[in-house]
């Protein structure tokens, strides 16, 4: 007889959330045990279903493949961290760009993931408390204190209607240089609108943000340059602290295209 794992908390948790990105670091399903063809035709039909159900589970869980757009944002994304260690101001990021739907997403959670659990292997019981990696989502139509409050989302922290900008992104900072902080994940920036007051203030908040948090920021969007965010003086700035990885859907023509 197999009996199905104990059931676990279905709790829905974002990624955004720490708890979210917790559950997604900590993630590491283990392999259910495989009967022989000859058990698993004699199991009853109510035995058969509790054993195929955490199989199903198991291999619903995709396994993340290395492809060349991974590797190359881990390997730059992990230079960059390693650079900006101990600069006080001035820290270059990364930007991750491309067509929907071509890995940027799962690129840089990756990349987040694996920096954190290298920072729990390299200090070891000493990683409590601490926060290496914080992923947030810029929403449509954003504003600065609308970009604040997603950060405070993360972490968990109350705000009230009445809360000024200033406070929100002051306390944010604070608990985030508190938690060391090394990584900030930040997706969707093509919702980042230059052409509106609104959207070139949240750019400006977000250049705040990266001078003010000591941590390497790694964004990523749907077509950076196509949305005019390196245009202007503003989009200038970012251009010159960030470095652009592009993703592109797999070719399939060559030899080479074929092998990667």
């Amino acid at each position: 007889m197999v009996t199905p794992p104990d059931a676990h908390d279905d709790e829905h948790n974002p990624l955004t959330t720490k708890d979210g990105w917790r559950q997604f670091v900590d993630d590491a399903p283990a392999c259910p045990p495989m009967l022989s063809l000859r058990a698993f035709k004699a199991l009853a039909e109510e035995k058969r279903l509790a054993y195929n159900e955490p199989r199903l589970d198991y291999h619903s869980r995709l396994v993340i493949v290395a492809t060349p757009t991974v590797r190359n944002v881990f390997t730059t994304g992990r230079r960059l961290v390693l650079l900006n260690r101990h600069q006080i101001s001035g820290r270059r990021g990364l930007i991750v760009t491309g067509q929907a739907g071509t890995g940027k997403t799962t690129a840089i959670a990756q990349l987040g993931r694996h920096h954190e659990l290298l920072v729990r292997k390299r200090l070891g019981p000493a990683a409590a408390g601490r926060l290496p990696v914080v992923y947030v989502t810029v929403p449509p139509r954003a504003t600065p204190k609308m970009l604040a409050i997603e950060f405070a989302r993360f972490l968990g922290l109350p705000v009230v209607r009445q809360e000024t900008q200033t406070s929100i992104t002051n306390a944010v900072c604070d608990l985030l240089i508190k938690m060391r902080v090394e990584l900030a994940l930040v997706d969707e920036i093509h919702n980042l609108n230059l052409a509106t007051q609104a959207g070139a203030e949240a750019t400006d908040q977000l250049k705040y943000l990266s001078e003010r948090i000591p941590a390497t920021f790694v964004l990523a969007g749907i077509n950076v340059a196509a949305s005019g965010l390196f245009s202007g003086v503003r989009g200038q700035q970012i251009a010159g602290r960030y470095t652009v990885t592009d993703t592109e859907p797999f070719a399939y023509g060559t030899t080479a295209q074929r092998q990667s």
